[in-house]
């Protein structure tokens, strides 16, 4: 297969070329547009990469134009900065665009994948059967493992009409991968993949981000902005931290959910969107429902169709396939030689309790990785606290809160104190050390009637 990577940043076009040709593409780059229509001359090919910023006459979105003109079905991949996120929308929109995915791409397998299924769509036009090749990159074989695939088998049938899917479970379980498959093998795969992520969303914008607006709206609107839900058209949406949603949005989600019918802010008009609606999220929406926090009719409107991505804790007989499988990938997008892992390492894996799940367990490996001077990771090599002491099924704070008889409600009060100490007082630090939003921690601060350092209740500095 033959592959295209249009980036001014000549690291980037290095990186990315070296990856897809170890991969088995044969991969040109260009600085800019003007150089890659000049490649495309001389070298056909399959699918392109292209950044949307970049210098010259011609930036992505009229390299995008130019490739459309030459040939419509050529399959292309925007790169996009968040701030520029609304060019990528567009390009879905109105140009065609196959698939945007953010910069820095910090998972080269998952722009692998979509190249792949890019390339799979031009050739053959037709959907997947559903079989066990949908579930590229779902490594384990546990009971809890093999419950999710058929789970998601029964639903994919269901997922061609205006079908709404929740997904369950806790932070770095696998719940955006679990999405992506979820379209990538539905009757609506040659459609967009839209994911939000809810809870990077500032409140003020939320309204019109999902929704769109009309030019004049508001203070700024200055042209019609397209939303995530009109992005999705023919797709697939994914709203993950649905949870972080504000009631008064929450509303607007009904009617979408309902009838597929939503406004832009500032129209006069209602319009229709054809997607499917698939939400996630980490907390217990019941217990949401309960605190007047989440809407009753929206949270079992959402629960008509659900899966449960199952906690790495529940699955520990999976962690040896997913460290071979998540040190390969990385082994291979860093271009350094690959390593195996002890038993005595495994074991030690085994034990931890694994808080930060798949996602956590990735990010100690790579710093295994970089850690270990043989072709072996050791024991010693393990991060965080270097050695088998460090990893105990329970950390030393639960068995001491055990010890203690404290309640659920003293512990995340407890918890919520030294993060706040350990991050200096800093909210946002804080927020990211505990894996959850600012928003979300500053919820907890004022649930717990604690007072940041410098005399704010639930603050720590001033809001943006």
């Amino acid at each position: 297969m033959r592959a295209l990577i249009v980036d001014d940043e000549e690291t980037q076009r290095i990186l990315m070329r070296r990856h897809l040709s170890a991969v088995g593409y044969e991969a040109e780059t260009a600085e800019n547009a003007e150089a890659a229509l000049n490649v495309m001359r001389d070298f056909p090919v399959d699918v392109v990469v292209t950044d949307i910023r970049m210098p010259g006459e011609i930036d992505g979105r009229g390299l995008l134009a130019k490739i459309r003109e030459i040939d419509p079905d050529l399959p292309v991949i925007v790169m996009t900065a968040y701030s520029n996120l609304q060019d990528a929308v567009d390009l879905l929109t109105q140009q065609g665009a196959f698939y945007y995915i953010e910069k820095p791409i910090e998972d080269i397998g998952l722009l692998e994948r979509v190249m792949a299924r890019a390339v799979e769509n031009r050739r053959q036009k037709a959907p997947l059967s559903v079989d066990e090749t949908i579930f590229e990159g779902m490594v384990g074989d546990s009971d809890s493992m093999r419950q999710l695939r058929q789970e998601m088998k029964r639903l994919i049938p269901f997922l061609g009409g205006p079908a709404t899917v929740l997904l369950t479970g806790e932070s770095g379980s696998g719940k955006d991968l679990v999405a992506r498959l979820l379209h990538q093998n539905g009757l609506r795969q040659s459609g967009p993949f839209v994911p939000v992520n809810c809870g990077a969303i500032p409140l003020s914008l939320m309204e019109s981000e999902l929704f769109g607006s009309v030019k004049g709206a508001f203070t700024g609107a200055e042209e019609a902005r397209v939303g995530f839900f009109e992005a999705a058209d023919g797709g697939t949406i994914f709203l993950d931290e649905i949870a972080e949603v504000p009631l008064e949005t929450q509303a607007k989600f009904l009617r979408v959910l309902d009838n597929r019918e939503f406004s832009r802010v500032g129209a006069s008009r209602p319009q229709t969107v054809d997607t499917c609606v698939i939400a996630a999220t980490n907390q217990d929406l019941e217990a949401y429902v309960k605190e007047n926090r989440f809407r009753e009719d929206l949270y079992y409107r959402l629960n008509a169709l659900r899966i449960h991505v199952p906690p790495l804790r529940e699955r520990r007989e999976d962690i040896p396939a997913l460290c071979r499988f998540l040190m390969d990938r990385f082994t291979k997008a860093s271009k350094i030689p690959s390593k195996s892992i002890e038993e005595d390492a495994l074991n030690a894996l085994r034990r931890f309790s694994w808080p930060g799940n798949v996602r956590q367990l990735d990010h100690y490996l790579r710093q295994a990785l970089a850690m270990s001077d043989g072709g072996e990771i050791r024991v010693e090599d393990l991060p965080a606290e270097r050695g088998a002491s460090g990893f105990h099924e329970e950390p030393s704070f639960l068995r001491e809160a055990l010890e203690r008889e404290m309640s659920l409600n003293d512990i995340e009060r407890e918890i919520l104190i030294a993060a706040l100490d350990h991050a200096g007082g800093n909210m946002t630090a804080a927020a990211e050390m505990l894996g959850v939003t600012r928003r979300k921690f500053r919820y907890r601060l004022d649930k717990h009637n604690l007072v940041a350092p410098n005399g704010n209740r639930g603050d720590a500095e001033h809001d943006s």
